[in-house]
């Protein structure tokens, strides 16, 4: 038996990717225009982007001997980070966890998860939510029992609806003392941070992101994983916004960790592209880190001043 520094420098040569793997990618398929989406999207996966990934590394190590395939499964793991991209649904995430077992999850250390503007539903002065009448029921869910009951005069509005497949998806990485830790990165779309609403640079359409969802997260990372789970959050503005509300932004609990410039127009992200002769600054990418909470959870005020109205909603 070769020694242990030779294989695992084998291990290392074979079984890690100088790019994430990228476990599943897919993207909102519009049947017309791409400037307007289906009121169902067809999610269309990207199998080449997989099978580019999966190529770079010699993954029939894993299913060799036991022992061979065990030291392996650990470095594949522990030194690759996996990434689930573009628009997906959370229980594809929770069925791979499942799948590849709990040895292996314990063996992950870094994660990307691409996550999207939540879903949203009317809520009434008693708690109680109406769902949009074109939502997919996996899309609805009630207000989280972590949060603080509405006032009994709170307005009636929209708010986030939370998946509970996300708090599913933390929950797998519950580890006792001593597991090393797992780094999950949240990629946000274009132009969003959660709490912050861009309107005046037209990335929002006066339906915010609230902090819902970043404290709901933080919540679930400090009950399940008693530290062995650090979650950032991964975004790109125009480089004069960010510089402008980073006051802001720091004030609603966000540590801003990392800033890189992208030397990358602004309009490129949209389509139809705005009018490209307009001047605006290169990006910037940021790196975000909820503060931890204290205190009870409230949740975010509704929104009554919807575009859609209640008569977008039904029960």
């Amino acid at each position: 038996m070769l020694p242990d520094e030779i294989r695992l420098d084998i291990y290392l040569r074979c079984l890690v990717s100088s790019l994430p793997i990228v476990v599943w990618s897919a993207q909102e398929k519009s049947l017309s225009d791409d400037s307007i989406p289906l009121k169902s999207p067809r999610l269309i996966r990207n199998p080449e982007a997989r099978a580019s990934d999966i190529c770079r590394v010699l993954i029939t190590l894993l299913r060799s001997c036991r022992s061979l395939a065990a030291d392996a499964a650990c470095i594949f793991y522990s030194e690759n980070t996996f990434v689930f991209s573009g628009r997906h649904r959370y229980y594809r995430i929770i069925a791979w966890l499942d799948a590849i077992g709990q040895r292996n999850r314990d063996n992950l250390s870094a994660l990307e998860i691409s996550v999207r503007r939540p879903p949203k539903a009317w809520q009434l002065p008693d708690g109680t939510r109406l769902k949009a009448r074109v939502q997919d029921v996996q899309e609805f869910s009630p207000r989280h029992p972590h949060f603080s009951g509405p006032s009994p005069i709170s307005p009636e509005g929209e708010v986030d609806v939370i998946n509970p497949a996300i708090e599913t998806i933390i929950s797998f990485f519950a580890r006792p003392g001593g597991v090393p830790k797992i780094k999950l990165v949240l990629q946000l779309s274009y132009g969003t941070v959660p709490g912050m609403e861009f309107i005046d640079f037209g990335f929002q359409d006066g339906t915010l992101f609230t902090m819902d969802l970043p404290n709901l997260i933080e919540k679930w990372r400090a009950d399940y994983t008693f530290g062995s789970m650090e979650v950032l959050w991964r975004g790109e503005l125009p480089e004069k916004l960010l510089t402008r509300d980073e006051g802001e932004i720091k004030g609603l609990g966000w540590e801003i960790l990392d800033e890189e410039n992208i030397q990358r127009p602004w309009f490129l992200h949209f389509r139809p592209r705005p009018d490209p002769s307009r001047t605006m600054p290169s990006s910037r990418q940021f790196l975000l880190k909820r503060k931890e909470l204290t205190g009870s959870l409230v949740a975010a005020t509704t929104s009554p001043m919807s575009a859609k109205g209640r008569e977008a909603y039904t029960h």
